[in-house]
């Protein structure tokens, strides 16, 4: 009996230990009190001159917003276009959703800002790259992969374990 709540013990151990994270990134909810979570995601953050990606903003629901897009002074105006113009405003749906379909025809860096249009605040801001290979571009790679660690950390605590047990039946046969 002392057997199996030593090993209950250790499985809740190694449970806890491997979704330690998850709390951390648990996703956060409005609840009345703060500002609107406002969420900007672009389809393709790296494309090719000339390929469409959306960009979409989601907001408080019914309210205008106005998206713009500047880049550096060496690409001319004519590289933009949201769906034909420059600058567009749409009014986010009951869910609180503006997608805009944006086409940048020359390579280059841009910055695309979302603003609430009838107040003028910015809601979002992204920037992206836009480059003759177009969807691969390559990142920097940060960090490393936690995996071998977190599999090693498992394999100690599960020989860690055995290696108790056994002790402990030793100890009990004398």
């Amino acid at each position: 009996m002392n057997v199996r709540r030593q090993i209950a013990a250790v499985l809740v151990a190694g449970g806890l230990l491997l979704s330690a994270g998850s709390a951390a990134t648990a996703a956060t909810t409005d609840d009345g009190y703060r500002a609107p979570s406002v969420v900007a995601t672009v389809s393709d953050p790296t494309p090719a001159p000339g390929q469409s990606f959306t960009f979409t903003v989601r907001y408080t629901p019914s309210t205008p917003v106005a998206l713009t897009i500047t880049a550096p002074a060496s690409i001319p105006d004519s590289a933009i276009t949201i769906a034909g113009t420059k600058s567009l405003t749409k009014t986010t749906d009951a869910s609180g959703v503006a997608t805009f379909t944006v086409t940048l025809s020359q390579a280059g860096t841009y910055t695309l800002t979302a603003t609430n249009a009838a107040t003028g605040a910015v809601i979002a801001t992204e920037v992206l790259a836009v480059t003759a290979t177009g969807t691969g571009g390559t990142l920097s790679s940060t960090g490393a992969d936690a995996l071998p660690y977190v599999l090693g950390g498992v394999t100690l605590l599960v020989v860690g374990a055995g290696a108790l047990l056994l002790a402990r039946h030793r100890s009990a046969i004398r």
